[in-house]
């Protein structure tokens, strides 16, 4: 049997302000024609469809409408994720299972109940699954709170366990075949940085050696794709396009599992372009020209060195970066501090008159020891990842990493 593995589409993502709806539309194009020309038999997408909770009706017809192109292909399973709308998903899978389409929001093999699907050559394929499960949802809040890491690796080892048992329970290894899909941050994974903290720390960590021991494991919320840490041959299959910078330089693929009773798994990570790069550049004017063809059509965050202000920099940089789109341009003179020439993240067009409305506010109080333009790229930020259902991300974290003060030292 054949499957495909994809994950963490994001739908509804912006970075920067700007809408990754195109790069997930042009990495979807290639995904489909992909399925198309593999013909697999079943179709696996790990979690988080939808990038937030307030995601637009757009959106979801986005991933809707690509996950039927999906299905008339083969059997398409997805499990939730911790950025997924869990009662969209159960309505969806309603009206899926009519179409080959099946969208899991909870433990799924307990007692049997996997999913049954058949194959080539008379194989039959076993799935079980667990979507992500929120540690709120099952530790008592009153808790002493240092024990919650032990209690969810405990309880997502039991879960898994208990997977394990309905899921091999009168198994035929000649014929049937084993595989689990899940959304869970297992102990080992290497992070971009771009998933949510808080999913993705030591009490959300689980122990590799629990995971069932199937023929493939499907998982998904580490956007960087992967194997899997542990004994159990799978793959994080990542995200379809770099969401955020930490993903820069990432390549972004598909899976695609070659499964055959008796016989290890056979995994391929086969390359997406994954919509438009995510390119980071500091240097003189004169590097950013002899890397113009490097940069392309990326979407691009640029802080340009001058030996003195330079107010035509900004045009001069868009006329030359004619193809990319600049997020943020920040002009740093040699022995000042470095000014912000564009739109700071975060100043989501839906949050403007709340914003506008703070900066008149500052125009009359004024501030004490940051700028105005500062406090309100903040204040921006904070609004957009509020909007977004995401933690606030800022530029100027980087210098508090581990790294950063080494080099201080």
């Amino acid at each position: 049997m054949q499957l495909l593995h994809t994950s963490d589409w994001h739908a509804g993502r912006t970075t920067y302000n700007q809408s990754r709806a195109a790069d997930l539309d042009d990495a979807l194009t290639e995904f489909i024609a992909i399925a198309r020309d593999i013909r697999p038999d079943a179709i696996i997408n790990s979690g988080d469809l939808i990038d937030h909770s307030k995601v637009s009706h757009a959106e979801i017809e986005r991933v809707v409408d690509a996950l039927a192109e999906l299905a008339a292909i083969a059997p398409t399973i997805v499990v939730a994720g911790n950025h997924d709308n869990f009662s969209l998903l159960r309505y969806l899978d309603r009206l899926g299972r009519l179409n080959r389409l099946y969208f899991v929001n909870k433990p799924l093999g307990i007692g049997g109940d996997h999913l049954v699907l058949p194959g080539r050559d008379g194989n039959t394929l076993r799935l079980g699954a667990l979507p992500f499960v929120s540690a709120e949802r099952g530790v008592d809040v009153f808790d002493d709170p240092r024990r919650w890491a032990g209690a969810y690796r405990a309880r997502i080892a039991d879960l898994q366990a208990r997977i394990t048992t309905g899921l091999t329970a009168g198994l035929d290894p000649r014929r049937e075949l084993t595989v689990f899909a899940a959304h869970l941050h297992v102990t080992g994974a290497g992070l971009s940085g771009s998933e949510r903290a808080q999913h993705c720390s030591d009490d959300y960590a689980c122990d590799p050696a629990a995971i069932p021991p199937v023929d493939y494991a499907a998982f998904g919320h580490i956007h960087d794709p992967q194997d899997l840490p542990g004994p159990v041959t799978g793959r994080y299959a990542g995200s379809p396009i770099p969401l955020d910078f930490g993903e820069a330089g990432q390549r972004k693929s598909v899976t695609l599992v070659t499964l055959e009773p008796g016989m290890p798994a056979r995994c391929e990570a086969i390359p997406l372009r994954g919509g438009r790069a995510l390119f980071r550049f500091e240097g003189s004017f004169a590097d950013l020209q002899s890397q113009v063809d490097m940069i392309d059509d990326a979407l691009c965050l640029a802080t340009v060195h001058t030996d003195t202000h330079d107010p035509a920099l900004a045009q001069r940089v868009h006329d030359l970066l004619g193809h990319a789109t600049v997020l943020d341009l920040q002009q740093r003179v040699a022995g000042t501090q470095g000014a912000a020439l564009v739109v700071e993240p975060g100043t989501a067009t839906a949050q403007r008159p709340l914003l506008d409305a703070f900066g008149a506010y500052l125009q009359q109080i004024g501030t004490r020891t940051a700028p105005i333009d500062t406090v309100m790229a903040i204040m921006g930020e904070f609004l957009a990842a509020d909007h977004e259902d995401r933690d606030p991300c800022f530029a100027v974290e980087a210098l508090l990493t581990d790294d950063h003060m080494a080099g201080a030292a």
